[in-house]
């Protein structure tokens, strides 16, 4: 229970870089916040990467969220980095392809190995997400606030998706909410990625309302059974303490990996800008300007 539980409060972190209280799920907030206050981070994490997957299965079982997590808890500084779901890339065994098809060849495992390869450092962590538990989640957060920026409507009979918002601020239900996030038609991968960092901040900021993280421990069960991590216990527990010293700092640095469209045989990529991407490795990882 003690490891299912510092797994939810990563997640949250992670995906919204945002961390200002942890929960205990016994209800003794005060005191666990004061003891993860007064906890040092060295002993239980060193500088690393982790590969964060989420997982979209109305879309096939592919990863539709690619980020790399750098943190350095002596300094306590991070970097995220997403990755465009249809870079080209080398996926071991399989040759050249769409870097989000190796979660479907291969799971977190191979995409973890198609990262490292693709950004030449090492990744010995992943966290993986399954974003169509998000639904559950946000009805049982009572909705979650967003500034819809344009009109959105969709419908795919075939695929069971329909979407239709409309702009402006307004309190979303679960499957309005990933009606949010699946859009698609409003200029490609970058517009969405933009999307989804508003979307998780909102998220991460009604989760860490007190209400709701004092709320029935059915909330945080609810999240466990969306989740996967090949973090130990130690790790995730000194990952949390890392991203929240990092947070109060507001040394948390953000990119995405450039590149240039491209068209093969009629299919679509994002073929990378090498010397970019090495920079921005050499920057967000290497912390070399």
């Amino acid at each position: 229970m003690k490891k299912a539980f510092v797994i939810l409060l990563i997640i949250v972190v992670i995906f919204a870089t945002l961390l200002g209280v942890v929960v205990n799920i016994a209800s003794k907030f005060a005191l666990f916040d004061i003891f993860i206050s007064m906890t040092p981070t060295t002993t239980f994490l060193s500088k690393t990467n982790v590969l964060v997957l989420g997982v979209d299965n109305a879309f096939g079982h592919r990863s539709d969220t690619i980020m790399l997590l750098h943190i350095d808890p002596d300094k306590k500084e991070a970097s995220l980095i997403s990755i465009p779901r249809d870079s080209l890339a080398i996926l071991p065994g399989r040759g050249l392809d769409k870097i989000n098809h190796a979660f479907a060849y291969g799971g977190a495992e191979l995409s973890r190995k198609t990262v490292s390869n693709l950004l030449k450092i090492d990744i010995p962590y992943y966290i993986t997400v399954n974003l169509s538990g998000i639904i559950d989640i946000i009805d049982s957060l009572g909705g979650i606030t967003i500034n819809v920026e344009k009109r959105m409507y969709y419908v795919d009979y075939a695929g069971g998706l329909y979407i239709d918002l409309k702009p402006g601020v307004q309190k979303l239900s679960g499957k309005d909410a990933m009606g949010y996030l699946r859009f698609r038609h409003d200029g490609g991968d970058f517009k969405r990625i933009v999307r989804q960092q508003n979307f998780l901040t909102s998220l991460a900021q009604e989760m860490l309302k007190r209400d709701n993280l004092l709320r029935s421990p059915q909330l945080f069960l609810t999240l466990l059974s969306y989740l996967d991590t090949n973090l130990g216990s130690k790790e995730i527990f000194g990952l949390a303490l890392s991203l929240r010293g990092t947070f109060e700092l507001g040394h948390i640095k953000m990119a995405t990996l450039p590149g240039s469209d491209l068209m093969v045989d009629g299919i679509y990529y994002w073929k990378l800008d090498e010397n970019r991407v090495h920079n921005i490795v050499q920057e967000y990882v290497h912390a070399k300007k």
